[in-house]
């Protein structure tokens, strides 16, 4: 798996030339945080996410001129329907924090209200498979300095990871 994120990552930050990708891949990244929660970073391809809201709501965004932050509220409600997070049993909330755009992708970063202690983590991440069969979500957790890496897809968008 780290050599698909070697291959993937730097792929992602490169320059484009053209405004079409042959490639659909996200990045999820969940990180402990001791005594402050969790924090939730996403990273998409621009296009594929102004896209997948426009499909979701009729209202097109334009991440990639301007001030991405001015979407957050749309932003929000799609992956609140597309990222589902349990842990230890419980649906876990998270909250918009920031963007950052890097020519044609977009980090969002967002706070999960998260438990200090987790014995398992599940995770439901079909966003962007509703308009891309081919999207791969690659996953990386951190959990107490422990790093779980998995990727989800359309017909195994579930994972669950125990600690």
């Amino acid at each position: 798996m780290a050599f698909i994120l070697f291959i993937i990552l730097p792929w992602l930050a490169a320059p484009s030339t053209a405004g079409n990708h042959a490639v659909y891949v996200s990045v999820l990244e969940i990180k402990q945080a001791p005594g402050a929660g969790a924090e939730l970073s996403i990273k998409v391809f621009t296009d594929d996410l102004e896209d997948a809201v426009f499909n979701q709501s009729a209202r097109r965004i334009d991440l990639q001129n301007g001030d991405c932050s001015r979407y957050h509220e749309e932003v929000a409600r799609y992956f609140r329907e597309h990222l589902q997070l349990v842990i230890n049993g419980k649906t876990m909330a998270y909250d918009y924090l920031s963007c950052e755009i890097n020519d044609i992708s977009v980090w969002f970063t967002f706070h999960l209200q998260a438990p200090d202690s987790w014995s398992a983590i599940n995770v439901k991440a079909d966003y962007l498979m509703e308009l891309f069969p081919t999207q791969n979500n690659i996953v990386s957790i951190t959990y107490h300095g422990h790093k779980r890496m998995f990727r989800l897809r359309k017909g195994a968008t579930k994972a669950v990871v125990s600690f």
